[in-house]
């Protein structure tokens, strides 16, 4: 009788598991598993995706919302602008009325004081120092300085435009009047008292805080010889090197009859009373 060996029920059982635990063929499950690992790369990159294009839609609504909400520049400074001259046409109506009564005033003031000798006098010297401070108009011979602009800088050039008018040049032509004997100096129209600064404020000249326009004009009141002394002093000089080096154009023309308007709103601080004669 052939024996035969005797099985391993261990084995057998061994041999199942691994039958089920391997049903699918070792070529299918490599691939299987690659399948895995570009099924999850092709994941990862099109979140990544996502969200880019979600942070990137985020960002363009921002913008656009930021836009929407915010006003243009150009309509802005537009809006200034008129602002502005609206507002400088209402100071010049105001300047207007107060020059018309302060001329009711002084005629009241020049009937009341029309009786005596001493009050004619009275008169008289008030109307003058009015005419020094810069209260009242002053007429006669004089000279006056316009100045413009010269051509705009080289395209390309930074810095400065040296080429435009200064307040200091400004200053330079009102301080070479009064140094050749002015007795009343105005920049357009705006009379220079000891209370009339003259500045900048970003590209526009102020006098007395009030801005100017170009071309600017200067006007004096003097002695005949005003015109000349000006011509031979220092401040025509240096006007003379800004016309040559930037183009700056400055006229002088002597006047025989000029009237330099007076400042009205300027008020009485304080007074002295002088020695009986």
């Amino acid at each position: 009788m052939t024996g035969r060996a005797p099985t391993d029920p261990d084995a057998s059982l061994s041999l199942l598991r691994r039958l089920v635990d391997d049903a699918m063929d070792p070529g299918y499950q490599e691939a299987t598993d690659r399948g895995d690992r570009r099924g999850a790369d092709w994941r990862h990159s099109t979140a990544f995706a996502v969200a880019i294009a979600v942070t990137a839609t985020l960002f363009v609504a921002t913008v656009l919302q930021v836009r929407d909400g915010a006003p243009d520049a150009s309509q802005t400074r537009a809006d200034l602008t008129d602002q502005v001259m609206a507002t400088t046409a209402t100071v010049e109506q105001i300047d207007a009325r107060l020059g018309t009564l302060n001329r009711e005033v002084a005629q009241l003031r020049q009937t009341a004081l029309a009786g005596s000798g001493s009050d004619r006098a009275l008169a008289d010297e008030v109307a003058a120092l009015e005419g020094e401070v810069g209260v009242a108009a002053v007429e006669g011979t004089g000279v006056e300085v316009v100045m413009e602009d010269g051509p705009p800088a080289t395209v390309g050039e930074s810095g400065p435009d040296l080429a435009r008018v200064l307040d200091t040049d400004i200053q330079l032509v009102v301080n070479g009047l009064f140094a050749a004997g002015a007795e009343a100096v105005a920049v357009n129209g705006q009379r220079i008292t000891v209370l009339s600064p003259i500045r900048s404020a970003g590209e526009a000249i102020l006098v007395g805080f009030r801005p100017l326009t170009p071309p600017y004009a200067i006007t004096a009141v003097g002695p005949d010889e005003l015109s000349e002394a000006f011509e031979s002093g220092s401040a025509k000089a240096a006007l003379d090197e800004l016309e040559s080096a930037y183009g700056i154009r400055v006229d002088i023309v002597p006047e025989d009859n000029l009237s330099v308007p007076g400042r009205g709103d300027l008020a009485l601080r304080y007074v002295t009373k002088g020695e009986s004669p």
